[in-house]
């Protein structure tokens, strides 16, 4: 059985340099702020009879409480 000429060369994988955590775009915790603002905003809306104090407090109160249980998220992932 005739040899090849052209031996193929071994075929090195680089693995990826960059740690996962500097590739997130956005943090766990500015992602559940803006979740818990909207939330806060349709709650204190819908619940007040429209009034518009009680909706901002409430988009207020959504938005601390979601960039703290992201910030507690984001914690556990990375290990700290």
């Amino acid at each position: 059985m005739p040899q090849t000429h052209h031996k193929q060369k071994t075929k090195h994988h680089q693995k990826n340099q960059t740690p996962a955590e500097k590739k997130r775009k956005m943090s766990a915790g500015t992602f559940m702020a803006v979740m818990g603002a909207i939330f806060g905003l349709s709650f204190g809306w819908f619940t007040s009879d429209q009034s518009i104090s009680w909706t901002i407090a409430g988009t207020i109160a959504g938005t601390a409480l979601g960039y703290l249980f992201g910030r507690a998220i984001d914690r556990s992932v990375s290990g700290k």
